[in-house]
């Protein structure tokens, strides 16, 4: 394999953004994820993908000011649950670059999504072509990076400042830290999907010893779960689950990785609420 040549970055948006709103609470950056990319060479092709009618309207901008080109990708009708467009443009132009960019030797893709894992090991073992895999820890399929060259995680080291050991990976966490919310809160709000959604994460967190972002959203995403949601759907209840209380993160380390724990709030009135209304009977 060569050793220098010039370096395509591929971006899946929605899997950066919400991968870092979620695990780490920050917007991401296009400054930084150019400058992640410039490390292997010069950048002669950098995309980024999402439907950015569902982002905020700087980003387009931001990511034209890094050198980055937004490729605005409708969303799917929403009878196709579980993929984004977004992706099977990225990975046409992934292929497209394999075939007509010859000077290109280093791929850098930014998505943790375990459906590029049979075009990173074509680009490999076919076009002989180094792949990166730059994606958000806690929001990165292992297979996909076991399929690459290497792993240059998304994460500066401030963000995961205070991370406990994996000692303390299951303490319990205290009542006390519950918010405070008007115990005859009314759970009419949530709607019916979000009460489902509840009830699915009851289940996961009362039969696994642990949970986190990356699991949850893989099984409200299974056709199993009946939740019937886009990626960018789970994401977004999850964080208004979080912002609300109903579940607590902290970043932690389990067997050399920096991984994003949830713990739910069961005890959380609304969630109580919500349980007794999804199930008919109140749970103790």
């Amino acid at each position: 394999m060569l050793e220098n040549g010039e370096v395509a970055l591929f971006i899946d948006f929605e899997n950066v953004r919400y991968g870092l709103k979620n695990n780490f609470g920050r917007e991401p950056d296009p400054q930084m994820l150019m400058a992640r990319a410039r490390k292997y060479g010069p950048v002669a092709l950098a995309l980024a993908y999402a439907d950015f009618t569902e982002h905020p309207d700087f980003f387009r901008r931001k990511l034209e000011v890094a050198g980055i080109t937004p490729r605005d990708i409708a969303r799917r009708s929403p009878d196709v649950a579980h993929k984004s467009s977004s992706d099977m443009a990225m990975l046409m132009d992934i292929i497209d670059c394999l075939l007509d960019r010859p000077t290109v030797n280093t791929l850098i893709m930014m998505t943790g999504d375990s459906d590029f894992i049979r075009v990173v090991a074509r680009a490999r073992h076919r076009f002989n072509k180094r792949v990166i895999i730059a994606g958000v820890p806690g929001s990165v399929s292992n297979d996909l990076i076991a399929a690459a060259d290497a792993a240059d995680p998304l994460v500066e080291p401030e963000w995961t400042a205070g991370v406990a050991t994996s000692e303390n990976l299951l303490a319990p966490v205290s009542s006390s830290s519950l918010p405070q919310e008007d115990p005859n809160a009314d759970p009419s709000d949530l709607s019916a999907v979000e009460r489902h959604l509840i009830k699915l994460i009851d289940h996961l967190n009362r039969t696994r010893p642990y949970l986190t972002f990356l699991f949850v959203k893989t099984h409200a995403l299974s056709p199993t779960s009946q939740v019937n949601l886009t990626p960018m759907q789970v994401d977004l209840i999850l964080t208004k689950f979080k912002e609300r209380g109903f579940l607590r993160d902290e970043v932690r380390e389990q067997d050399g990785r920096t991984l994003r724990f949830l713990y739910f709030m069961r005890e959380h009135p609304i969630v109580q609420k919500a349980l007794s209304d999804v199930n008919g009977v109140a749970r103790a």
